[in-house]
C-alpha cells in the first residue's frame, strides 16, 4: 500500500468527513459479532445497492457493470469541447458507508486503476474522524486484489481525482485514459451496538395469571438489524422468531446488504400459562433479541420479569359461566362446623350472565388446611348438570379453607367457604376402680397435624352434679400423646366420677374446640 501525499486532502460531499490521507491503522475496539457483505460480485450478487456516488466536478462520470466481463463500479473522466482540464481536488467517487452502530473492520476488493494527465485513482478507507488510509494506489491498469486492513472504518471509497496538477493547479489534457474500477467487494462489518427492547402485554400486568396471556415485543437495532427473538419461561424455550430468512442471505454465509436484517420488530405472542414450562406460583419470563452476526457473538438485549400463575383449576370445556355459587348442603351457608371425622357435602350452581344454569361446566374444588401461608391444592372437580348444579363430598380432615372455582380460558370466578372441624381426643384411664390417695392415670392423644406440644384439659364431675372441676392441664409430646396422674380425696361412700378431655382452640392448630368421649371411675372409701 502507498500513502497519498498530504496535498491530496479532499472532501467527499455527503459521504466523507475531512481527513488527511496518510499511512496509518486505526486501532480496533472491543467488538461482538461480525458479518461479510458481498457487492458487485459477478456470479454471486451482481448489484451494489449500498454504493453511493459523489462528485464535485462534471468532468468525472460514473457507471456500473458487475457482469462477469464488466469492469465493475466505474469512475471515468471526460472533458467537454473547449475545456482543457480540471482543477486540483476535482474528483468522482463510489462510497460504501458502514451503518450506524457498525464499522468496516476488514475485507477485500479487486480494482483496476489507471492515471493520465495528473488524474489518478485509488481505494481508501476512512474512520469517523482522524487519518484515512489508502489501500490500493497502483495506477498500472492491471487487476489487483487488495485487503482492507484491520481498523474501525466508516467508509470504503473507490475514487478518481486530479491529484498531481500539471499546469497552474490544474490537470490539463484529455485525461480520457484515467479511471478507477472496483468489483468483487467483500466488506467485513462488526456490530458494536446493542438492540433496544421493550416488552408488555397482559403477561406483565402484575395480576395473578391464568390461561392464555399475551407478551408484546417491540425491538429495534441500528446496523445489521435483528436476527432472532427468543422467549423463555423458567429458563426453557417458550416462543420466538428466527428472522434469518429476512437477512438477505447469499451462498457461503454472506449477505447482500450492509443492513441485512429487519431494523425493527413488533409482535404480540400468546403463551398458555396453564401449560409447561409454566408452573403454578412464581415464574421467570425472559425475552431476548439478537442482532445479526455470521461469526462471533451477536449483540443482544434481554429483559426478565417475575410473574405469578394460578392454574390449579383446569379450564372448563364449556364457557359462558359468569358466577359460581357454593355452600354446605345442610344449610347452604359458606361457614360450617363439623364434628371430627365427619365428611362434608357442598353443593352449588354455575350461572351465566342472565342467571341461567350452565350445563357440562367443570367446577374445581380447591383447599388447604387452615394454617397461615399454605397454598391451595386441587382437591377434585365436579361437572354441572342441566340446571348448572353440582355437588362434591369433602374428605375427613382438619379445618380447611375451601375455594370453589370455575375457569374458562384466562377468566376465573370463585367462591370461598370455611370448613371448621372440632378436635376430638382419645381418653384412656389406667383403672376404673380405685381408692382415695391412689393415683389414676389419664392418657390419650389428639389428632394431627401439628399435634405436638398442645394443651389438653382433663375435666371431671359427679354424674348429675352442676359443677365440674379441673383435674389437670397436660401438654402433648411430639406424637400428640399425653399422660397425667390424679389421686382422689377421701369419699364418704362408693362414688362414681365422670371424666373427659377438652382440647381448646390454639394458635396454628387447625381445629376448633373439641372434647373426648366420657370415661368413668368408681372410688371406694
Amino acid at each position: 500500500m502507498t500513502a497519498l501525499p498530504t496535498a491530496a486532502r479532499v472532501l467527499l460531499t455527503a459521504f466523507l468527513a475531512a481527513a488527511v490521507l496518510v499511512l496509518a491503522v486505526f486501532a480496533s475496539t472491543a467488538r461482538a459479532g461480525s458479518y461479510i457483505v458481498a457487492q458487485c460480485a459477478p456470479g454471486l450478487f451482481a448489484e451494489a445497492p449500498n454504493a453511493g456516488y459523489g462528485t464535485n466536478s462534471s468532468h468525472f462520470t460514473s457507471s456500473r457493470d458487475c457482469s462477469p466481463e464488466g469492469p465493475g463500479m466505474q469512475v471515468g473522466y471526460r472533458l467537454t469541447a473547449g475545456e482543457t482540464g480540471t482543477e486540483q481536488g476535482g474528483y468522482g467517487a463510489w462510497v460504501w458507508e458502514a451503518p450506524p452502530g457498525t464499522y468496516i473492520t476488514g475485507g477485500s476488493a479487486y480494482s483496476r486503476l489507471a492515471s493520465e494527465d495528473g488524474i489518478a485513482g485509488y481505494l481508501v478507507v476512512s474512520p469517523d474522524s482522524g487519518a484515512s488510509l489508502a489501500t490500493e494506489s497502483q495506477n498500472d491498469n492491471q487487476l489487483h486484489l487488495s485487503a482492507i486492513p484491520a481498523g474501525n472504518w466508516r467508509y470504503f471509497v473507490d475514487r478518481l481525482e486530479c491529484l498531481q496538477p500539471n499546469n497552474n493547479g490544474r490537470c490539463v489534457g484529455s485525461g480520457s485514459g484515467a479511471h478507477a474500477y472496483v468489483k468483487q467487494l467483500r466488506l467485513e462489518l462488526t456490530d458494536v451496538s446493542q438492540p433496544s427492547l421493550s416488552i408488555g402485554g397482559s403477561m406483565l400486568s402484575g395480576a395473578e395469571l391464568r390461561g392464555p396471556q399475551t407478551i408484546d415485543v417491540d425491538a429495534a437495532d441500528q446496523g445489521p438489524g435483528l436476527q432472532s427473538v427468543q422467549i423463555a419461561v423458567n429458563g426453557l424455550p417458550a416462543g420466538g422468531d428466527n428472522l434469518s430468512g429476512d437477512c438477505n442471505p447469499l451462498p457461503g454465509g454472506l449477505s447482500s446488504r450492509l443492513e441485512p436484517c429487519p431494523q425493527s420488530f413488533v409482535k404480540s405472542y400468546t403463551l398458555d400459562t396453564a401449560k409447561p414450562p409454566f408452573a403454578n406460583g412464581p415464574n421467570t419470563v425472559s425475552v431476548c433479541v439478537y442482532d445479526y452476526a455470521q461469526s462471533g457473538t451477536p449483540n443482544s438485549a434481554c429483559q426478565s420479569r417475575q410473574v405469578i400463575t394460578e392454574n390449579l383449576c383446569p379450564s372448563s370445556p364449556v364457557g359462558g359461566g359468569a358466577k359460581v355459587n357454593a355452600g354446605f348442603a345442610a344449610n347452604g351457608k359458606a361457614d360450617r362446623t363439623f364434628p371430627y371425622g365427619s365428611p362434608a357435602l357442598i353443593r352449588g350452581r354455575v350461572l351465566d350472565a342472565g342467571g341461567n344454569g350452565v350445563n357440562g361446566a367443570t367446577v374445581c374444588i380447591e383447599g388447604h388446611t387452615e394454617l397461615p401461608g399454605l397454598a391451595y391444592q386441587l382437591l377434585g372437580t365436579a361437572t354441572t348438570n342441566q340446571n348448572g348444579g353440582w355437588s362434591y363430598k369433602l374428605g375427613r380432615g382438619a379445618s380447611r379453607a375451601i375455594r370453589v372455582a370455575y375457569r374458562f380460558g384466562a377468566t376465573q370466578t370463585s367462591t370461598d367457604l370455611n370448613l371448621a372441624v372440632r378436635a376430638e381426643a382419645i381418653l384412656n384411664l389406667s383403672k376404673n376402680l380405685t381408692r382415695p390417695h391412689r393415683r389414676v392415670y389419664f392418657s390419650g392423644a389428639i389428632p394431627g397435624p401439628l399435634a405436638a406440644k398442645r394443651v389438653v384439659i382433663v375435666c371431671g364431675t359427679v354424674p348429675g352434679a352442676n359443677r365440674r372441676f379441673l383435674v389437670r392441664r397436660a401438654r402433648t409430646n411430639a406424637l400428640g400423646h399425653f399422660r397425667v396422674g390424679y389421686a382422689f380425696s377421701p369419699v364418704a361412700g362408693p362414688t362414681k366420677f365422670v371424666f373427659w378431655v377438652v382440647v381448646p382452640t390454639q394458635n396454628s392448630y387447625p381445629y376448633s374446640i373439641g372434647r373426648s368421649p366420657k370415661r368413668y371411675v368408681w372410688v371406694r372409701p
